[in-house]
């Protein structure tokens, strides 16, 4: 008798904590704050894109977004009335992204932004003053990819260089998953830039391998020459690999006169 007067205790409770729920439930949705909140979500909502494949190839979409209707209604609840400044977002990722595609070579950034990334791959201190002073003296941005034989004896190269990013070129393009560990820990531990991206001048699918098995995004140069190749090619979200150095300063200049911004290879990149 006690076991049965317990269960149907328990079954009570359990009615009243889920009836209060409900209620509670009912309440909040006839909220002045949270009716607005619902009216307005759908101006809010930005669809995600989703990357463009092509064979072997992929350009990134774009991620979406939409009210996070639960963070919005809490800020907005403890002010006491609804504020469309105060409306947080969540992201909506696209089902087709670059990070479920690592088996692909990123052949452009996003396309929706007016953006380029500039590209330098480093084999020798020859030129890199040079590349250091004009970047510095347009206020611009370049993305280094090291050769890792070089790396190994001019490490002390990447305090020099540590205000860009930095990412592992292989030994002369050719990844191992030996060299990916070591060289990317050296980097990661010298400067806090973690593994993103292998870079190919050409396809090279048992190296392609190892990055996509190591979680590492590969990419090839949408334009790979001098001055006039890009004035001839470029594009939102370029990725411009820079081969002939005593033009640089020219093509920054062309670049920025065509209303593009030079930024960071990962935020071209990104969806």
């Amino acid at each position: 008798m006690k076991i049965i007067k317990t269960i149907g205790l328990l079954s009570l409770i359990c009615f009243t904590f889920f009836y209060t729920e409900k209620i509670m439930d009912m309440a909040i949705l006839q909220d002045d704050i949270m009716i607005k909140l619902n009216d307005v979500k759908d101006k809010y909502y930005v669809e995600p894109i989703n990357a463009k494949i092509d064979g072997d190839y992929i350009i990134p979409g774009k991620i979406g977004k939409e009210i996070d209707i639960d963070k919005s209604y809490s800020l907005m609840k403890k002010n006491g009335y609804f504020d469309e400044e105060l409306i947080k977002y969540k992201e909506i990722y696209p089902s087709i992204s670059i990070y479920n595609n690592y088996d692909k070579y990123i052949v452009n950034g996003n396309t929706y932004n007016k953006n380029v990334a500039l590209i330098f791959i480093i084999n020798n201190k020859n030129v890199l003053d040079n590349i250091l002073n004009i970047i510095k003296s347009k206020n611009t941005d370049i993305t280094f990819f090291i050769d890792s034989n070089f790396l190994n004896s001019n490490i002390e190269l990447l305090d020099l260089i540590n205000d860009y990013e930095i990412y592992n070129y292989g030994n002369n393009g050719v990844y191992t998953m030996d060299n990916l560990i070591i060289f990317n820990n050296i980097i990661k531990n010298k400067t806090k830039i973690d593994k993103r991206f292998c870079l190919f001048l050409k396809d090279d699918i048992n190296s392609q391998n190892n990055c996509s098995n190591s979680k590492i995004l590969s990419l090839m140069p949408s334009v790979n020459g001098d001055y006039n190749s890009i004035k001839n090619n470029l594009s939102n979200g370029n990725i411009i690999l820079i081969n002939n150095t005593y033009e640089l300063n020219n093509i920054i200049d062309f670049i920025t006169s065509k209303g593009y911004t030079i930024s960071k290879l990962s935020q071209v990149i990104s969806e």
